[in-house]
């Protein structure tokens, strides 16, 4: 599995998460430099974060259902994230996944910006839920609105000098879908999902 990061901002990544107490693990992305697709999810759990690797735990099951049911293998596409270590809470000992901060969505966006910029022309990107969606197309996007559909727009870089997420100049196709853990959490979803799938594999 190859990477789009370099050493600078694997090594940003590390210095980031070292920083930051309640972040744990570091998880690049990878795959294929020429993918099908590209998965932009949320951040790693405590599975992925331990493994250094995206979708490992019962996602990564559903994901490849996903993708048999695309006719892909994770060889042939390149899967990232918005956030690169497993951001969680403490209690009783305890910790519980949850969602990024702003911050951390700030300071994780050098590396998907990166990689985004260096994917051939015409890659299709594919936001899985509410937070890789909104991480590139900004907050008044929701998944429950936009799933299944093909977009082409510019998506949001982050402008350190500002401080602020502005649209790229370049334009790119997307199509957003539910994250994986999504439907294992609510079944009644899966047809949706079926029904969204089979739209994306006519575009491939």
């Amino acid at each position: 599995m190859a990477t789009f990061l370099t050493p600078a901002l694997i090594q940003h990544a590390h210095e980031l998460i070292d920083a930051n107490e309640n972040l744990e693990g570091f998880v690049p992305g990878e795959g294929s430099l020429t993918p099908k697709l590209v998965l932009v999810s949320e951040a790693p759990g405590a599975k992925e974060a331990e493994l250094s690797h995206g979708f490992q735990g019962p996602a990564g099951t559903e994901l490849n259902d996903w993708l048999a049911l695309l006719g892909l293998t994770r060889d042939e596409i390149y899967m990232t994230g918005a956030v690169r270590a497993r951001p969680f809470t403490e209690k009783n000992g305890r910790k519980r996944d949850r969602r990024p901060t702003q911050a951390e969505l700030k300071a994780f966006a050098p590396l998907l910006d990166h990689e985004l910029a260096a994917l051939p022309a015409g890659t299709l990107l594919v936001p899985l839920g509410n937070t890789g969606l909104q991480r590139l197309l900004g907050n008044k996007m929701k998944i429950t609105q936009v799933h299944g559909e093909l977009m082409k727009m510019p998506i949001l870089t982050f402008h350190a000098a500002v401080e602020k997420f502005r649209p790229s100049v370049r334009t790119y196709s997307l199509f957003p879908l539910f994250h994986p853990s999504y439907v294992r959490r609510f079944p009644s979803k899966r047809s949706l999902v079926e029904d969204d799938l089979k739209m994306l594999k006519t575009f491939l």
